[in-house]
């Protein structure tokens, strides 16, 4: 059995399959470099959507700020208008983006994994443990 990109020959052909891996793996080292940065990626629509950061092509038109990502520039866009479509299932609150309402429902969590040192006091979110402790407990 005989490799047809280096013309070496195997007795077996699991033993040409094995080499013929090694041919694909050097092919999927190949790098696309971006011309912004000094940053390298194994493949082409990595390096596209690592470009988006360099050029900025989603931008808003109230302002002018400019975004990466669509969905960046949407959630930006919210700033301006007030949208707040995120809302809490156990509270009255709304967030202009879902990351955001994550944090809050840790509030309702009974998981309360930040403990303060000087009084033993829990809380759901390593902020609010801060916020405590800089108010001086």
């Amino acid at each position: 059995f005989q490799c047809n990109l280096c013309n070496k020959t195997y007795s077996t052909f699991s033993g040409l399959a094995k080499h013929k891996q090694l041919h694909c793996d050097a092919q999927s080292r190949k790098s696309f470099s971006c011309k912004y940065c000094d940053k390298e990626y194994v493949s082409l629509g990595a390096l596209k959507m690592h470009i988006r950061t360099h050029t900025l092509p989603c931008v808003c038109k109230i302002c002018g700020k400019a975004f990466s990502r669509p969905w960046l520039l949407q959630g930006h866009i919210r700033t301006h208008t007030g949208e707040k479509p995120f809302s809490c299932p156990h509270c009255n609150r709304a967030f202009a983006d879902r990351s955001n309402l994550r944090a809050h429902l840790q509030t309702h969590s009974d998981v309360k994994k930040y403990q303060c040192k000087n009084c033993s006091k829990t809380f759901s979110r390593m902020s609010l443990l801060h916020k405590h402790e800089e108010s001086g407990c």
